[in-house]
């Protein structure tokens, strides 16, 4: 492999530099969110602020959509689909290239099942002390 087919691999995006690319112009689908209202949009990505993705969806509608709160499912030109956390691409884009890698301490369908949990109380028996 030749110095010049190895510097247009290094720019081409792929599964392992996607956090770390322009993703401007990919084919999104939302999987999973913490609001249910967000899950099932797709389309293709517009336009990217620090917390927020505008998507051209299908019915040629344009919504914004948070990054904190959904899991994004990306298709690569190439035809490869990858999943990834909001929360690792929060973040304005021109800054996330410099970023080193974040970590994410909760994955985001975990902290959704957590927030579904209501803690219940147990009403037990008050003893009093008497000395």
């Amino acid at each position: 492999m030749n110095t010049r087919e190895r510097s247009r691999k290094k720019h081409e995006i792929s599964t392992g530099n996607l956090i770390r690319h322009e993703v401007i112009g990919l084919r999104v689908t939302i999987v999973d969110s913490l609001n249910d209202k967000f899950i099932g949009f797709s389309g293709t990505l517009i336009d990217e602020s620090r917390n927020m993705f505008k998507l051209r969806c299908e019915d040629n509608v344009v919504r914004m959509i948070p990054k904190e709160v959904c899991i994004f499912k990306f298709e690569l030109p190439n035809g490869d689909s990858l999943m990834v956390d909001g929360r690792i691409l929060s973040g304005r884009g021109e800054e996330r290239i410099k970023m080193k890698k974040r970590k994410v301490v909760w994955p985001l369908i975990l902290e959704r099942r957590i927030r579904n949990v209501r803690f219940q109380p147990k009403v037990c028996e008050v003893l009093q002390f008497d000395p």
